[in-house]
């Protein structure tokens, strides 16, 4: 009785881990509000780690079995909706990243049409439509502050791909290259807080710092393909 309690503890302390995602990206609101985008960037970096790692801790303390009645995966929902679309597409439209204010309808629509699918996460363990990495968007808005009308096609592009049902890889949980891509997304973080500390950092840099999401969407549309091509040959 004694273990299962304890247990149950270290259930509640992986849940406590998740929601502590959503007190970061309050504080990167807050932070945003009060310009200084920087900083919000770095709370909402905090947020996304967490994301990517709270599913391994709840598959390690086997949260399902020892908390039944309470979901992980709603609040982990709800936290994503905030930190990877509204606090990010607040910061794009409260620095005046885009040429109207109105060119944010899309992404926020896509973003939920995203989290309103029933097979958002497939089976095997992707996601089905570009994933809401609409914080990595906004940064990258952010830092390069392109033409307007290329920063508009960077929102509408990520809004298409949304509801074509393409897979994307899901860093903690797919098999496809599990290790290579969960270690290089954990050295782009790093340099991108390197990055968020410096007042102005190096545009060589940042442009470097490209590369792995450049790569990521390159690596999903390749297993993808793989899916595809594996699916047509059992049929």
């Amino acid at each position: 009785m004694q273990g299962e309690r304890l247990k149950q503890v270290a259930s509640w302390l992986v849940h406590g881990y998740t929601a502590s995602g959503g007190v970061l990206g309050f504080f990167a609101l807050l932070a945003a509000v009060e310009g200084s985008p920087r900083q919000a960037f770095l709370l909402l970096m905090g947020a996304f780690f967490i994301d990517v790692t709270d599913g391994l801790l709840a598959r390690w303390a086997r949260v399902q079995v020892h908390l039944p009645r309470f979901s992980g995966a709603r609040v982990d929902d709800a936290v994503d909706v905030f930190t990877y679309i509204y606090v990010p597409l607040f910061i794009v439209v409260h620095e005046g990243l885009l040429p109207h204010p109105a060119w944010i309808v899309p992404p926020l629509l896509a973003g939920l049409y995203a989290y309103g699918q029933s097979d958002m996460k497939t089976d095997d363990h992707f996601f089905l439509g570009f994933p809401s990495y609409w914080n990595v968007v906004a940064l990258y808005l952010f830092w390069l502050q392109p033409h307007p009308a290329v920063a508009v096609a960077c929102v509408l592009i990520p809004t298409v791909l949304t509801v074509v049902p393409t897979r994307y890889l899901y860093p903690s949980r797919n098999a496809f290259l599990w290790k290579t891509n969960f270690a290089l997304g954990g050295l782009w973080l790093v340099l991108v807080c390197v990055l968020l500390l410096q007042d102005t950092p190096d545009r060589r840099l940042v442009l470097l710092s490209l590369a792995y999401p450049a790569l990521y969407m390159g690596l999903s549309f390749y297993a993808d393909g793989r899916v595809r091509l594996r699916q047509g040959r059992g049929g």
